[in-house]
């Protein structure tokens, strides 16, 4: 008996395209509803768990108070170490400052200070500021006063080195704690420079020596 032979058709391309097609439909509409369905369920899960953990009997603790509130200083609170600190602008600095009681007469303060320029020269005014007690309440006080005439007296011009000295007339009863020096010029502040005022009660302040 000779053997049978089946002859099928050839499957069209078309539908060899279609069935591709279409199951690549079907996986993509699968990895979609899954990948919401986790999106959906991460949602979820945190406000089930704050449930789980926050019990009627353990309250919420109440928010931390701002850390710059609670660092924040008192108001008329004496300068600060950053104001203190010598700052210098091309080259120009403070070299040493020396604010002492005079002894000779009350009321009274010696200064003198050495300036040292490695940049252009300085061209500008000197000032001091302080900052102390008055009838026991804070106070800050500029030394020469805004609109005192000075005669040009306060203002200076410095190449590379300059060392100078004077007298300051306190206000009554202002008992000063620490002092900053200023080196002004028209377009702003060029150096500066500060000390703490120990000798207060009448004994002569350290020198403050910057470093060569």
């Amino acid at each position: 008996m000779p053997p049978s032979i089946v002859i099928t058709e050839p499957v069209p391309r078309w539908r060899v395209w279609a069935q591709f097609l279409l199951k690549a439909l079907l996986l993509s509409l699968f990895c979609v509803a899954s990948f919401y369905a986790g999106m959906r369920y991460q949602q979820l899960q945190p406000a089930g768990t704050q449930t789980a953990t926050l019990s009627p009997a353990e309250p919420a603790p109440a928010p931390a108070q701002p850390q710059e509130a609670a660092a924040a200083p008192a108001a008329g609170a004496g300068p600060t170490e950053d104001l203190l600190a010598a700052r210098s602008v091309e080259g120009l600095r403070v070299q040493s400052l020396r604010v002492m009681r005079d002894g000779s007469s009350a009321g009274q303060l010696l200064y003198e200070f050495e300036l040292a320029n490695g940049g252009r020269v300085f061209e500008g005014r000197y000032e001091f500021l302080f900052f102390g007690l008055q009838d026991g309440r804070p106070q800050q006080w500029a030394f020469p006063p805004e609109g005192q005439p000075t005669g040009g007296s306060f203002r200076m011009r410095v190449a590379s080195y300059v060392k100078t000295s004077g007298r300051i007339q306190l206000p009554p009863g202002l008992q000063p704690q620490a002092v900053v020096l200023h080196l002004q010029e028209p377009a702003g502040l060029r150096a500066s420079r500060g000390m703490v005022l120990t000798g207060a009660a009448g004994v002569p302040a350290p020198p403050q020596t910057g470093q060569q």
